[in-house]
């Protein structure tokens, strides 16, 4: 199997290390001293990627308190054959005030050598040239963007404008990641942004460049954030005289939270079935009211998702001619997550004519994580307080999505009895492999690539494949697939499967040997719970936890369906009925569950 890297995920970041201020330096008198002393202190246990230990630490340290003295000595360690010695001397550089530029020649041999952590030196040699090595070795690297030839650009901040724009114009050569890549670091750049900013338009509005040269300089706009709002008027310009680069420009706006950005937002809000432009006005809070109107209308979304980012996103933006349609959504019976959410949303609206109904929640609502985020909108509406947000503004996506980690655990046991099912109505594999087998059914497994994959291998046949928002193409494999699991209903059997991030599905297999795939879900089991057969769903799966509850009708047409009845408060990944009649479902950080045939939602008590 191939490997993938998905960009677009958690991306590892590398901290700016600097030698421990607790660390003495080292006694060694001169320089020749204390190199002298390198092999005595090497740890050998530490790989040459990972920092000096406390011991090479202190040498470092005292090597750098010596000045441009011991420069030299410090170029004797780097040029070293034990990659362990030159990573000594690749730290000295990194940490070092400044470096003559005569000694870089040195360091691009070391960079050569792949020497660990050595290339922030380059921002101490500080010369055009060296930004130069230094951006075109950040665009080079397999490990980027997360790694020390981002840092060194990083460093360079203005200094490094004329290589940047080199990069943006292709003069290094352009590939699948390019802009992805000077978007990222532009990001990183601090106070030097708005700079970038001017320079990037001045690309983009010059018509003697390529088009897919401008759109490049345009996709990385956003990625300067609020800096580079200075430049929104000219975006807005740009897209009135060549709306072919309308998109890209609109994407920028949003990044840099122009002013413009909102009214973008709910345009392509009416325009699309995008969802997740929701998250992209809640980031702007307040700013974003005059969107209210229009996020509002949203609440008769059948999409459940859709109705929850709504409710999040009324809260955010305080737009408090919500609140009387948000009230009823405190109590929906069928989403539990809708509850919280709501709840959370009073209280940033500080809905004072909510206060009943959250009350109420406060004491009396079946979920505890809902009967929590009620009481604490209670206060904060009584004493006038407002919501924290958790994290920067860089981060907000991970604050807007995270409204489901309620971290209860599931039961190892309960206080009621297990009722097991009938073998000749319900099969398991690991009780009926042989009679599932003969219910084998076609499907079709979803999986994503890169559509440039040769070109990548072209470049390095060893290298990950790399995905990414630009290059990413839908894979479909047909196989047979043995179902997990299967209920006898009449004429048939309705089946599921769970291949976890693979996906699963909901099939009708006939007596005749006919399927029909009824639900494209990961399916955690069947029931005929009282007169209804349902489906418990789900998936848990890096940052995603969802789980929902399917009631299963056959019409008259012989067609099964199935439509969406309970959502769970995290994915399923156990259930069987108790004694009760009730059926206890086993949650993702959701807790344990008791749900009765008339739908409603209880906690279990561990026994």
């Amino acid at each position: 199997m191939k490997q993938i890297a998905c960009i677009g995920f958690l991306l590892f970041s590398v901290v700016a290390l600097a030698i421990d201020e607790s660390i003495v330096a080292d006694p060694c008198l001169t320089p020749t001293a204390c190199i002298a002393k390198i092999d005595s202190v090497i740890d050998k246990q530490r790989g040459p990627g990972q920092y000096p230990s406390a011991a090479e630490q202190a040498i470092i340290k005292k090597l750098l308190a010596f000045g441009d003295d011991a420069m030299p000595t410090i170029m004797q360690l780097l040029d070293d054959n034990d990659e362990l010695i030159a990573r000594v001397g690749a730290v000295a550089l990194r940490e070092a005030e400044h470096i003559d530029k005569k000694y870089l020649p040195q360091i691009v041999r070391g960079l050569d050598r792949d020497v660990s952590w050595l290339a922030p030196a380059l921002a101490k040699v500080g010369t055009a040239e060296a930004a130069e090595i230094a951006v075109k070795a950040f665009l080079a690297s397999r490990t980027s963007p997360g790694n020390q030839e981002a840092y060194a650009v990083r460093l360079f901040g203005s200094k490094a404008l004329p290589a940047i724009l080199k990069a943006v114009r292709c003069q290094y050569g352009c590939n699948h990641k390019t802009y992805y890549l000077l978007g990222y670091v532009l990001g990183e750049m601090g106070d030097s942004r708005a700079a970038y900013a001017h320079a990037l338009i001045d690309i983009a509005e010059d018509r003697s460049s390529s088009d897919d040269i401008r759109l490049g300089a345009l996709s990385i706009i956003g990625d300067l954030g609020k800096p580079a709002s200075i430049i929104d008027s000219r975006l807005i310009a740009l897209k009135e005289q060549q709306p072919q680069f309308t998109t890209a420009i609109n994407k920028a706006l949003v990044g840099i939270k122009s002013q413009f950005a909102v009214k973008v937002l709910v345009e392509l809000l009416a325009e699309t079935d995008d969802i997740y432009l929701l998250r992209d006005i809640a980031a702007f809070g307040p700013i974003a009211v005059d969107a209210g109107v229009a996020v509002t209308n949203l609440l008769t979304s059948k999409n459940s998702e859709a109705k929850i980012l709504v409710v999040r996103t009324l809260g955010y933006i305080g737009y408090s001619p919500s609140i009387p349609y948000l009230i009823p959504l405190l109590n929906e019976p069928n989403d539990v997550v809708l509850n919280l959410v709501t709840a959370e949303a009073l209280g940033r609206l500080n809905a004072k004519s909510a206060l009943t109904e959250l009350t109420i929640a406060a004491d009396s609502h079946w979920y505890p994580p809902v009967r929590d985020q009620a009481r604490k909108a209670v206060k904060l509406i009584k004493t006038g307080q407002r919501y924290e947000n958790k994290t920067d503004e860089n981060n907000f996506g991970y604050e807007y999505f995270n409204f489901q980690n309620f971290q209860l655990k599931a039961c190892e046991k309960i206080t009621l009895k297990t009722i097991s099912e009938r073998s000749e109505q319900k099969l398991y594999k690991s009780k009926s492999s042989e009679k599932l087998q003969s219910l084998t059914y076609n499907t079709v497994i979803l999986g994503y690539g890169a559509d440039d994959e040769d070109a990548q291998k072209a470049v390095d046949p060893d290298a990950i494949i790399e995905v990414n928002a630009n290059n990413i193409r839908e894979i479909r494999h047909n196989i047979e697939q043995v179902p997990d699991l299967a209920l006898r209903v009449k004429n048939g059997w309705l089946a599921g499967s769970n291949r976890g991030e693979w996906g699963g599905e909901l099939v009708y297999i006939a007596d005749n040997g006919a399927s029909t795939i009824i639900l494209d879900e990961n399916i955690e089991d069947i029931y005929k719970l009282g007169d209804r057969y349902v489906a418990v769903t789900g998936l848990s799966h890096l940052g995603s936890n969802n789980g929902m509850i399917y009631h299963l009708t056959h019409h008259d047409t012989g067609q099964w369906r199935a439509e969406k009845w309970l959502k769970l408060p995290g994915a399923p990944h156990s259930s069987w009925f108790v004694e009760t009649g009730e059926l206890l479902i086993n949650t993702s950080g959701g807790g344990s569950l008791l749900l009765s045939k008339h739908g409603l939602l209880r906690m279990a008590t561990c026994g």
